[in-house]
């Protein structure tokens, strides 16, 4: 074939002359039943793993993993950009967006040219970009990569989901920093993962698989030594709240408030430099086990890369103090004395139990919880988002993105488990409805947590993505209602 390729696609719908077109399995779809599209499309050149229905004068390369080739091909495309910057992985079942956040924040007040990729989309150099996933596809995170290096970004720090790691999205790529938060069961069912080993196996990939140097791991968590096992480390840094062997480990920790936002205060003990003061504008201990992160990673960066630079934990923790993330415990001030609003990620039982006890420890004359579950996907998900519900005073069952599922089957087995465990609730299939029922009847002394949707702008109603904002609606909401009583 004598045609110079200048794109990769994977999407037959944006396929054209001098394009090669890779054709991946997955789980919903498979590629390879598109590149007839492809080829109509004036596509001429293809990645396979066996072999399409298309005409001979079709120029197909065979590979065993087309998804893995994918990666190989972007980075070629795109020069290699992953190679001139340094790349720190973090996954785990939750705490990762406040984490790398976190780690982002320090190396740009540090002055050093930084950016982001997760759940809160692409960041550096004063540039947003949104994300469909956690992690992008190969595709996307090469053309991420590229522009950052256009903009000297020197280091960049990376979500990591069980996802990326199984479908190859990344692929190739060198993290000699990783960092393991935390492990449950999650993202199990059809179209994920088929089991919670599956899972677990798919995390501990990154720290053995990926070039992992230096290891960062919470120590409270169970997992932590299996995550540790077949990880390429040659350095093992530990973190804890509960562990006074590990090489940062935080005590006293303590509710405080900060305006109005719920933060926490904590000793920091390290046997270099001994107790050191922290506060941070965010709840509970699993927020104070992503500080702990953050600050380990952060400091091994500066040693490792940055030697000129101020590497003490003293002088990088004062810097954590102000860090608000969006969408995790992001406080919502309205027109209603007495009453407050936080808007958080918390969508599975894991992460939704952590976020009311956290919030229990401020006392709050009564803790309200509206929340909802995927639908059609993680099933089991539903279960254990009633379980954790239980430890609010109240709840507000509605949806979070019900897809293609009816909202009322979405929050069935949550009101079972609720009715069973005797705790008092209202089912409100339409969130926008449920966020208006929170405002009207809130009282004075009331914590009201809107969990699930986090620094989502949107709510996906059968395949279609609608402009959501739970800040403007309770915003709206609380005019309407007038002051609490």
């Amino acid at each position: 074939m004598d045609e110079e390729i200048d794109t990769i696609v994977s999407d037959s719908r944006q396929a054209g002359p001098r394009m090669l077109f890779v054709a991946q399995r997955g789980p919903e779809q498979d590629g390879h039943a598109y590149a007839r599209q492809a080829y109509d499309r004036g596509c001429r050149a293809f990645v396979c793993e066996y072999p399409p229905t298309l005409p001979p004068d079709a120029a197909v390369a065979y590979v065993p993993d087309s998804r893995r080739a994918l990666a190989a091909l972007a980075a070629k495309l795109y020069g290699y950009p992953a190679h001139r910057l340094t790349l720190v992985g973090i996954t785990g079942t939750k705490g990762k967006t406040t984490t790398a956040m976190m780690i982002y924040h320090l190396l740009t007040c540090l002055g050093i040219p930084a950016g982001y990729i997760g759940s809160g989309g692409v960041q550096y150099a004063g540039m947003q970009e949104k994300t469909d996933n956690t992690t992008p596809s190969a595709l996307d995170l090469h053309r991420i990569f590229a522009d950052m290096c256009r903009a000297h970004v020197r280091v960049v720090v990376m979500e990591v989901s069980s996802q990326a790691i199984v479908w190859q999205r990344i692929a190739g790529l060198t993290f000699p920093i990783c960092l393991f938060t935390n492990l449950a069961s999650d993202h199990i069912g059809e179209g994920e993962h088929p089991d919670f080993a599956h899972y677990r196996d798919a995390k501990a990939r990154l720290f053995s698989d990926h070039g992992c140097a230096t290891m960062i791991t919470n120590l409270d968590d169970g997992s932590a030594s299996y995550m540790v096992a077949d990880s390429t480390a040659n350095r093992i840094i530990t973190v804890s709240c509960q562990c006074n062997e590990a090489a940062l480990f935080a005590t006293r920790i303590r509710p405080t408030r900060q305006g109005e936002a719920y933060g926490t205060s904590f000793l920091l003990c390290t046997e270099t430099e001994g107790e050191i003061p922290v506060s941070i504008a965010l709840p509970g201990e699993c927020n104070v086990s992503n500080a702990l992160l953050a600050l380990s990673a952060v400091q091994v960066y500066l040693l490792e890369y940055q030697p000129a630079a101020d590497a003490r934990l003293r002088s990088l923790a004062p810097l954590l103090s102000d860090l608000r993330i969006p969408g995790r415990f992001e406080p919502v001030k309205t027109v209603q004395p007495g009453v407050d609003y936080l808007i958080d990620y918390a969508h599975n039982g894991y992460s939704l139990r952590a976020a009311l006890t956290a919030l229990r420890a401020y006392s709050p004359r009564r803790l309200v919880c509206l929340f909802g579950s995927v639908g059609a996907r993680t099933y089991s998900r539903r279960t254990e988002l009633g379980e954790a519900a239980c430890e609010a005073d109240f709840c507000i069952v509605t949806t979070d993105n019900p897809g293609i599922e009816p909202p009322e089957d979405t929050m069935r087995e949550i009101c079972r488990v609720l009715e069973e465990q005797g705790r008092p609730y209202i089912a409100i299939p339409d969130r926008e409805k449920a966020i208006r029922y929170a405002v009207i009847h809130a009282h004075p002394g009331d914590l009201i947590l809107l969990a699930g949707k986090g620094h989502e702008d949107y709510q996906l109603i059968g395949e279609v993505k609608i402009p959501f904002s739970e800040r403007k609606l309770l915003l709206a909401a609380a005019e309407e209602a007038v002051p609490v009583v």
